[in-house]
């Protein structure tokens, strides 16, 4: 059976430090659900975690980066808060264009083994709406 990549979305920034370790927290948590459920995450908030401490580019640095890393992905799966994230927004809104499932909900994903990825099209697929 082929391993899947999922992308985890949710918010990362915040008005302070404390509000972005909890929001990578969440998306971690996620990440762990995922991995066991037999996916490979791929989470952008544990990849570059407070990188904007020590570096200084623009929003759209990181948003560039990490819509090309779920275009790779097999599927998406949001986090908590999710629609309160103008990112999150951008990815869903992205990953729907390319016909990318969308698991709105982690807490109905289905294990990694159970999925079936949708053929390519050019067509937009309906996101999944777990």
């Amino acid at each position: 059976m082929p391993m899947h990549l999922i992308y985890i979305a949710g918010p990362y920034r915040g008005p302070d430090r404390v509000a972005i370790t909890s929001n990578i927290a969440n998306a971690r948590a996620v990440a762990v659900q995922a991995a066991a459920q037999g996916w490979f995450p791929v989470c952008p908030h544990l990849n570059t975690a407070h990188m904007e401490e020590q570096l200084d580019h623009a929003d759209d640095f990181w948003l560039a980066g990490t819509m090309l890393l779920m275009e790779k992905c097999a599927a998406v799966v949001l986090v908590p808060g999710w629609q309160n994230s103008t990112g999150t927004l951008a990815e869903v809104a992205r990953a729907k264009q390319l016909g990318i499932p969308v698991f709105t909900n982690h807490k109905f994903l289905p294990d990694a083994d159970e999925f079936r990825a949708p053929a390519a099209t050019n067509q937009p697929a309906m996101a999944a709406q777990a």
